[in-house]
């Protein structure tokens, strides 16, 4: 691969959501352009792009789209169907270190080879222990979101979970966030750069009524409390507000009952790229995520 050609190209980031696909184009980590357009009712269901050429077509014609399959495109995925695992292992290195880590994914989660596309990332040491962070995406839901883009016109090369890419949006290391649409929210609770909780969540009410905001006020409470459970001689996360982020972000910030139950402070985080117009940059965190991912790695 010619990295400095690939690095010339313009990226593309592209999130099908429940109800619109969100896009940006950029260069070199930056965002010169970006663009939402709906998505029919139905169009994505439990994560899965159910029509991906209707979807994809919906993108290719969207006012003001201009993708082309000469761009680098990088795709958001929501965390439906996904598994999580930290693993400590030994701290070999090279292939002998790659190996172990295979056989272990092999052995710990079996089912992920005939399943699931997998990938892992060394993240650290812990008590003389090589800690890897490995996450498993179901092949229909990331195979779905792939065909869309391909019928769009684009060749998608790279893909991230939404909540982890929200995550290097926002640039901390620790960090609680709550990724909030109409009918979806995701929750991931981050300490030092690795995702320890993500959870993905249906809503039973649209945005904007009580049954909706009570929802998302039991959800962070439940996710909270076993973070703390499990984690009890870690109280970094007690000081961390909840950061959210997503389509609905602006009205969760504004509803008072979300901070009072859970004793944490509420923002609309500042992220490390932003959008134009500013105030729809919240509901475009996980396309900046994209844009600062390393594409040549």
């Amino acid at each position: 691969m010619n990295v400095r050609k690939l690095l010339r190209q313009p990226l593309l980031t592209v999130a099908f959501h429940e109800r619109e696909v969100r896009w940006t184009i950029g260069r070199g980590r930056t965002i010169a352009s970006s663009g939402r357009v709906p998505l029919p009712p139905g169009m994505v269901n439990d994560g899965l792009v159910a029509d991906s050429a209707a979807a994809g077509a919906v993108l290719r014609e969207a006012p003001g789209f201009a993708g082309s399959g000469r761009m680098q495109v990088a795709i958001a995925l929501p965390a439906q169907r996904s598994v999580f695992r930290q693993l400590e292992l030994p701290p070999l290195s090279g292939k002998q270190f790659n190996e172990l880590v295979e056989r272990e994914i092999r052995r710990e989660m079996p089912m992920l080879a005939d399943n699931a596309y997998v990938s892992w990332k060394r993240t650290g040491e812990r008590d003389g222990k090589a800690l890897v962070f490995v996450v498993g995406v179901a092949r229909d839901v990331l195979d779905s979101h792939a065909a869309a883009a391909w019928a769009a016109g684009l060749h998608p090369q790279s893909a991230d979970l939404r909540v982890i890419a929200a995550a290097r949006a926002i640039g901390s290391p620790d960090c609680i966030i709550a990724h909030v649409e109409d009918l979806e929210v995701e929750l991931g609770i981050f300490r030092d750069g690795v995702p320890w909780i993500i959870r993905n969540i249906a809503m039973t009410s649209p945005c904007g009524e009580p049954a909706w905001t009570e929802q998302l006020v039991a959800e962070l409470g439940r996710t909270l409390k076993y973070f703390r459970d499990s984690h009890r001689d870690d109280t970094v996360i007690d000081t961390v507000p909840v950061s959210f982020v997503g389509g609905s972000a602006r009205f969760a910030v504004t509803a008072g009952e979300i901070g009072a139950s859970t004793g944490h402070e509420v923002a609309l985080p500042p992220l490390r790229l932003s959008i134009t117009p500013e105030q729809e940059t919240a509901a475009f965190a996980s396309n900046i995520g994209m844009a600062l991912k390393d594409m040549a790695a």
